[in-house]
């Protein structure tokens, strides 16, 4: 039977929420609303029967009360509206007991007081708490009798109207003084259970997450050149490669051809899965590029229409955005000539004995997104000396933030870097450009990933 009446009044109030903490408030307002209306009905009949009319009428108050709440559970309202209702009645029915007992306090008022004072806290929190505290002590300060014996809260009610003291009652609020706290502790309990046990779920979670980010990167390192056979074709350089995450959306490019070597750095949308992924094919499309054109302007072009097909874009505004930037090199090495084409990443030159950083700009178009299918990137010659050092790059290392003022290092300090370290063989420069970033960071977090290639002939 109250397993029933509880599911018809609060039952869909239970399942829409999944909060310990709300299921436990639910339930108590119900338990005491239907405690209070089971105490409520017996008492007012032995009021009418007594003739204690004046208890009478408040009880009246009372049972009603507890029927507009009644109505509230089945409604879709707040609980904690149905929780003030209860609270605005029970603090009437305290004041109104008092006065029609000529403010006469004894212990069993009390511990009624005390059960309003625990049940607001729990339900309403600290602020209606709180506000009960000050209404409780200035109720009682109305019954601190005067001189004459007389209070405050004495209006002269009749002594036939005021109820005798009947010790037995005192047992009712003690009784669910401890059932709130009882159910505030197991509350607790519960939801430190519950915390304890999506913690550990969160954490296997995490963990295969991490595990399967973990394979995806062998897989995106298996798709990356070995640095050692960069190295053997040119033993003065070096590739700084710090991914942000576990997978990288930054990867760089190396293959041998007849006439050439060719060397790309690349820069995907995002970072971290979403740009590991863009990586992946992108790696594939500039491999298919580079095997079937010689050009480096048809190479990207080929690259381009690849990644807009394989992602599915068009040229409408409607298509994702997502593709790359990139700066690809084709070095014929006994010539010492270069030639280069970018998509918004830039080659930088130093010449041997120069303190001037040379710059060769990029066609301002991105691999992807809404390039058109037919977009020309140029191709540039330059012709270098025996030690002189050129380098491609993507954004990630001049974008990173420093961790004292929040300024990024910016193109032009990474300009400033490397004139002032070319003195410096190609590997201490890695190791320069390394030191200085994790300095310049100063423990915050890396922001994107980092790619520096540079190669001295």
């Amino acid at each position: 039977m109250f397993v029933r009446t509880k599911n018809y009044f609060i039952g869909h109030r239970l399942i829409a929420t999944e909060d310990v903490f709300e299921k436990a408030k639910i339930n108590l307002v119900f338990n005491f609303t239907l405690f209070m209306t089971l105490l409520a009905i017996p008492f007012v009949i032995q009021l009418y029967i007594n003739g204690f009319w004046y208890h009478f009428s408040i009880n009246i108050f009372e049972i009603l009360s507890l029927i507009f709440i009644y109505i509230l559970f089945k409604t879709n309202i707040s609980l904690k509206y149905i929780g003030i209702s209860f609270v605005i009645m029970d603090s009437i029915m305290s004041a109104g007991s008092l006065v029609f007992q000529n403010g006469y306090f004894e212990i069993q008022a009390g511990l009624w007081s005390m059960l309003l004072i625990i049940y607001t806290f729990f339900v309403l929190g600290k602020k209606w708490g709180l506000s009960i505290v000050l209404f409780i002590t200035f109720l009682y300060l109305g019954c601190v009798p005067f001189e004459n014996g007389t209070s405050m809260l004495n209006f002269g009610i009749p002594e036939n109207q005021i109820l005798p003291t009947a010790s037995a009652f005192i047992v009712f609020p003690f009784l669910l003084n401890i059932y709130i706290i009882t159910v505030f502790i197991n509350t607790n309990i519960a939801a430190e259970n519950l915390m304890r046990k999506q913690k550990q779920k969160l954490e296997t979670q995490k963990n295969e997450i991490v595990s399967s980010i973990t394979y995806a990167r062998r897989i995106q390192q298996a798709k990356l050149p070995k640095k050692e056979d960069v190295y053997s074709y040119f033993p003065n350089s070096f590739i700084l490669f710090k991914p942000k995450d576990i997978v990288s959306g930054d990867f760089y490019f190396f293959q041998k051809t007849e006439e050439s070597i060719i060397i790309a750095s690349a820069d995907c949308t995002g970072h971290g899965v979403p740009g590991a992924l863009i990586s992946i094919i992108g790696s594939e499309k500039l491999e298919d590029a580079v095997s079937q054109k010689r050009d480096l302007s048809d190479i990207l072009k080929m690259l381009n229409r690849g990644i807009k097909t394989s992602l599915k874009q068009s040229d409408s505004d409607e298509s994702t955005r997502d593709g790359m930037d990139i700066a690809i090199c084709s070095i014929d090495r006994e010539n010492r000539i270069v030639k280069y084409a970018g998509a918004n990443r830039p080659l930088w030159v130093i010449r041997n004995g120069q303190n001037i950083v040379e710059e060769t700009k990029a066609t301002k178009k991105a691999i992807g997104g809404l390039t058109e299918d037919g977009q020309h990137f140029d191709t540039h010659k330059i012709t270098l000396e025996q030690g002189d050092t050129f380098y491609i790059f993507t954004d990630g290392y001049a974008d990173q933030f420093n961790g004292q003022n929040g300024k990024k290092i910016m193109t032009k300090k990474l300009k400033e870097i490397l004139l002032d370290i070319q003195h410096k063989p190609m590997r201490d420069q890695e190791k320069y450009l390394d030191n200085f970033l994790e300095t310049w960071k100063a423990g915050e977090e890396q922001i994107d990933d980092i790619l520096i290639i540079g190669i001295r002939l």
